[in-house]
């Protein structure tokens, strides 16, 4: 592939700190990232320069200056917020996250190192693809919000969610969320040049106006638009033509019954023009993509439902039939259900561990039947989305044949959250520790992994056993080594 110019960048073979640049693998309006050679670690990083191209120029091989004393303000402002976007990375260590390993400062710029890794940007996927289906695309989105609300809690936002600066890693497939715009958006504070600090069609109308309020609303905006173009195979609408015309076909009319409704819903909702209108954060958003319609519907709407619908029955005969029916009913219920309501909760407790230590049991035998007996008839996986036994049979199999050698540890407690008590739902969320082991695959950069992961699961309880109905796993830590050589890989 052949790698993007620039005439401003660095040269082949310059040395900068202990890096050597071998070329440039992308540019933009406020920078150049290079690949680089770490000459002490003899291993390839990636590293972007601070260079916005309407406030600076380079003189000579290196130096970087402001154009001109009036763009001198603007340029050290923007410095500062690229170091701080950098300092702020740099405490990040989500797997969904660009990892930064270190920043300096030099040549009168900025320089932020990160760790690279093969791939390609979900922009050159669809413009291969074209589209994606429901599957693809949650196993992109979700691991993206879970990362993003990492940096949303640490008061940090991207501001330039895109297609280009979503990755796809070529080991494993998963996504990780490059390039951050705080500098971008300092910049703009202070720049009349609007246009070049926002991506038409992810940009909500906020980003350009510097007087209106950022904030996890302005990159749920941005991630809805990834999502639309993602399954309509067109950008949205630049926000300020729809400003004046709304005509932008919604999602879900253009792509029903290619996507679940919650989540053509979800991204209608993340695209609404006004910043009040949207999730206010990430987790309400996703609970809108993986939930029910119900439970995003306002109270106000819930209760509308319900509301001004007259009683054909007296109050007087409905406190006579409730009393008719608590009387012979409360002794019964108090020596029943509700004699020891802390026992029957601790009761359920020790089923639902027996249910989650037979579950791993069955899945270090590779015991098929006996996972798929753990399953309801339809699995809602977070990451799929309805599927049956015969998807989950295939991804087990295929698991097992991968990883032929499999330990689980449990080592957080159970947290038992609703439904717990009563027959309805149960949730469930711990923390496993995992070890995978394939002996046969010494040809390998690995064949061991090992790590810790966020499990939480919904269970039902039918004819007396504990099914899963909805499964979501977060892996929060992930080592892989080769186990002959004991070496450990990134």
């Amino acid at each position: 592939m052949q790698r993007p110019q620039h005439r401003n960048a660095l040269p082949q073979g310059f040395e900068i700190e202990e890096y050597v640049i071998d070329s440039v693998i992308g540019h933009g309006g406020f920078g150049i990232t290079y690949l680089a050679k770490d000459i002490h670690l003899d291993q390839w990083v990636a590293i972007k320069e601070y260079l916005p191209n309407e406030l600076a120029v380079r003189e000579g091989v290196s130096t970087v200056y402001a154009k001109s004393n009036t763009d001198e303000e603007a340029f050290e402002w923007g410095l500062q917020r690229f170091i701080m976007e950098a300092r702020t990375l740099a405490q990040f260590q989500h797997p969904n996250i660009v990892q930064v390993m270190r920043f300096f400062e030099a040549h009168r710029t900025a320089y932020m190192v990160m760790a690279y890794q093969e791939g390609e940007s979900l922009s050159a996927i669809l413009k291969r693809e074209h589209r994606l289906d429901e599957g693809a695309l949650m196993d992109i989105i979700l691991p993206i919000i879970d990362g993003l609300e990492a940096v949303h809690k640490a008061g940090f936002l991207h501001r330039d969610i895109k297609p280009g600066n979503i990755f796809i890693r070529k080991e494993d497939n998963t996504p990780v969320l490059l390039d951050f715009g705080a500098a971008r958006y300092a910049i703009g504070q202070r720049s009349t040049s609007l246009t070049s600090i926002v991506t038409p069609g992810y940009a909500p109308f906020e980003q350009y106006d510097n007087k209106s309020t950022q904030g996890p609303w302005t990159d749920i905006y941005a991630l809805g638009g990834v999502m639309y173009y993602s399954m309509t195979g067109n950008i949205p609408t630049e926000v300020v033509g729809r400003l004046k015309r709304d005509d932008m076909p919604r999602a879900v009319d253009s792509c029903a019954g290619e996507y679940k409704m919650e989540i053509l819903r979800a991204v209608d909702w993340a695209l609404a023009l006004d910043e009040d209108a949207r999730p206010q954060d990430l987790t309400q958003w996703r609970e809108a993509l993986v939930s029910l319609p119900l439970n995003i519907m306002p109270n106000a709407e819930k209760v509308a439902k319900t509301a001004d619908k007259p009683s054909k029955i007296s109050p007087w005969a409905w406190a006579l039939v409730a009393l008719l029916f608590l009387l012979p009913t409360g002794y019964w219920l108090y020596h029943g259900f509700y004699t020891n309501p802390e026992e029957v909760r601790q009761q359920q407790k020790q089923q639902i561990e027996g249910f989650v230590g037979n579950y791993f049991a069955a899945t270090e035998r590779a015991d098929i039947e006996a996972l798929l007996n753990a399953y309801a008839e339809r699995v809602d996986y977070f990451h799929w989305g309805p599927t049956n036994r015969a998807a989950v049979r295939m991804d087990k199999t295929s698991y097992f044949d991968k990883w032929p050698e499999v330990r689980y540890a449990l080592i957080s407690d159970l947290e038992l959250m609703d439904g717990l008590g009563k027959k309805e739902v149960v949730s469930v969320s711990f923390l496993m520790g995992f070890y995978t082991h394939n002996p046969n695959k010494y040809d390998e950069a690995f064949n061991t992994i090992e790590g810790k992961a966020r499990h939480t699961w919904k269970l039902i309880k039918e004819d007396g056993q504990y099914k899963i109905i909805s499964e979501k796993q977060q892996v929060i830590e992930r080592k892989r080594y080769h186990k002959a050589l004991n070496q450990t890989s990134s």
